[in-house]
C-alpha cells in the first residue's frame, strides 16, 4: 500500500460512518507461496519424452506424469504430495508395463524449471523410495510448457 495514513498501522485506521465509527479490517491474505508451480513441464531425451502436470494450492501439490519411452514401455498415472524446504516431494502412483507401481519423485524449483531429483533408492512391494544422496542438475530438468500444446497427452 502506498498511502499516507499518518502513521497508523492498517488494523487502527477507522472510517466515519454518519456518526458510527467503524473500523476496517484487511482482507486475509492467503497463504500462496511466492513461486506457484501450478502449470505444465517437459523434457526431452533424445526421442524420449516425461511431461508433468501440476496443481498448487499452499504447499500441496497433485497433477499427472507420465514417460513416453521411444521403443520401450513407458508410464503414466498421477502425482501428489507436498513442498518442504524448496523441494517438491511426489508419490507417483503409475501403471507401466502391465503392473501398478508407487515411486517417491523430488523436484527441485530453479529459475522456472523443475530440477528432477536423482538419487539411491530401495523398494518395498511396489514402492520405490529414496534412500540417500539426492542429486539435482540441469540435465533433469523439467521446462515449463503452455498446457494446450501438450495436454492431449494426460487425458
Amino acid at each position: 500500500m502506498a498511502c499516507n495514513n499518518g502513521g497508523q498501522t492498517v488494523e487502527e485506521i477507522s472510517v466515519s460512518k454518519s456518526s458510527d465509527t467503524e473500523k476496517i479490517i484487511p482482507p486475509k491474505i492467503e497463504d500462496k507461496p511466492a513461486t506457484d508451480v501450478t502449470g505444465c513441464y517437459m523434457k526431452i531425451v533424445g526421442q524420449d519424452t516425461a511431461i508433468l502436470m501440476l496443481e498448487q494450492k499452499g504447499n500441496m501439490f497433485t497433477g499427472k506424469m507420465l514417460y513416453d519411452n521411444y521403443e520401450k514401455d513407458g508410464s503414466r498415472g498421477v502425482v501428489k504430495g507436498k513442498e518442504d524446504k524448496e523441494i517438491i516431494k511426489l508419490w507417483y502412483d503409475f501403471d507401466s508395463e502391465g503392473m501398478h507401481s508407487v515411486m517417491e519423485v523430488y523436484f527441485k524449483k530453479q529459475n522456472g524449471k523443475l530440477l528432477r531429483g536423482v538419487g539411491d533408492m530401495d523398494a518395498k512391494t511396489d514402492t520405490a523410495y529414496f534412500i540417500s544422496g539426492i542429486n539435482y542438475s540441469d540435465k533433469e530438468a523439467f521446462n515449463k510448457v503452455d498446457c494446450s500444446l501438450i495436454g492431449w497427452k494426460l487425458k
